[in-house]
């Protein structure tokens, strides 16, 4: 029995051999396979997990930097009344002074600078504080990612309070310091040039003002060392840091030469001067408005046909004498940002639209991925 068994077994040895190689082999396979299916579901887990952690870190960014764009925003537009204020002119104009066509010259050119300052300021300053504020979140997330030793422990993270508030107070340096008033005296000096032939007497159709708005414009990007859409650096931050601030320098100069770079990027400039000639179609739309008031209480303003049927006048079709039109421009830049008032202001639709502008959030994501992944 043993000795047949023995003979089969030898003489079928190459195939319990291959069988057996076949079979563990098999097993081997399956195995690496299991393991190598365990690691990659595991890695998509992680994955998950960190794409999860990383959209919600961004959604928090997110709400931060609309609230304080809207907070910032309301002192911007203060700060653009004091600085073109119109109350002294007004004031004067009442009391019917033999220089009035001087002081209404003046007035013209006030009222415009102002409302262009209203939307180039505002433009500019939501798309730097979504580049600082997403650059930080960046920077935050990364913090939260490498801020633990070997043993597990919660170590110091490189952007504290301190340092957090010091880059974020930069953008002070456009509505406290220089870069505003600056900003103003590049459109003062564009306004005028675009508008001094341009008599009171001049009858002004919404086509006209969409024209006017487009010169300004034009104008005012015309040299590109001032042009404030792709330089808004110029305008927006100190040239250099200051020296009273404290804490890691290195730190903070590195944010702040990435910041810089982002600022006189090509997508940044894109998206101020698209939200610019937004704004100027915000401010025609406005003005439509005030064009539709004014004939329907004075309809000796419109032609015939408009006064026998004036629910079915055109409005583009209504010309204004422009010492009509700059009573309107001074009107919607009277007030600042707020929120409770209906219809909106000029000041609110501009910042409001800025804030949920589609092309402004894509540029903050994608400043916030390229901070928070590196």
């Amino acid at each position: 029995m043993l000795s047949r068994l023995n003979d089969f077994l030898t003489r079928h040895r190459r195939k319990f051999i291959v069988t057996g190689v076949v079979v563990g082999g098999s097993i081997f396979l399956f195995k690496y396979a299991q393991n190598k299916l365990v690691e990659m579901q595991e890695k998509q887990a992680r994955e998950f997990l960190e794409k999860s952690r990383r959209l919600q870190h961004f959604e928090s960014t997110e709400k931060t930097c609309n609230q304080v764009i809207l907070g910032m925003g309301a002192e911007l537009m203060q700060a653009i009344i004091k600085e073109c204020s119109t109350d002294e002119l007004l004031e004067q104009l009442k009391q019917n002074p033999p220089n009035k066509l001087e002081l209404w010259e003046e007035m013209k050119i006030q009222s415009f600078t102002r409302l262009t300052t209203f939307i180039y300021a505002s433009s500019m300053l939501v798309v730097a504080l979504r580049i600082q504020l997403n650059l930080l979140g960046g920077y935050l997330y990364q913090d939260t990612t490498t801020t633990t030793d070997k043993y597990g422990k919660k170590k110091p993270g490189k952007i504290n309070d301190d340092l957090k508030q010091q880059y974020l107070s930069l953008i002070r340096h456009f509505i406290q310091e220089d870069g505003l008033s600056e900003l103003v005296r590049l459109i003062r000096a564009k306004v005028m040039a675009v508008m001094r032939q341009l008599p009171l007497t001049k009858p002004l159709s919404l086509a006209d003002i969409e024209q006017l708005f487009w010169s300004l414009q034009m104008a005012i990007n015309s040299d590109p060392s001032t042009d404030p859409c792709s330089k808004m650096a110029k305008y927006l931050l100190p040239s250099q840091l200051p020296d009273h601030l404290s804490g890691d320098m290195a730190l903070m100069q590195k944010m702040f030469n990435e910041t810089l770079d982002l600022l006189e990027s090509d997508e940044a400039s894109s998206v101020c001067s698209n939200n610019i000639c937004r704004g100027f179609s915000l401010a025609v739309d406005a003005m439509a408005e005030s064009y539709k008031h004014t004939i329907s209480t004075n309809p000796s303003n419109s032609s015939e046909k408009q006064q026998q049927q004036p629910q079915d006048f055109n409005v583009n079709s209504i010309q204004i004498a422009l010492a009509r039109v700059i009573p309107i421009a001074s009107t919607m830049t009277a007030k600042g940002f707020d929120s409770e008032t209906r219809p909106q202001n000029l000041a609110t639709s501009l910042l409001t639209f800025y804030v949920i502008s589609d092309k402004t959030k894509v540029l903050g994501a994608n400043v916030y991925e390229t901070f928070s992944s590196t």
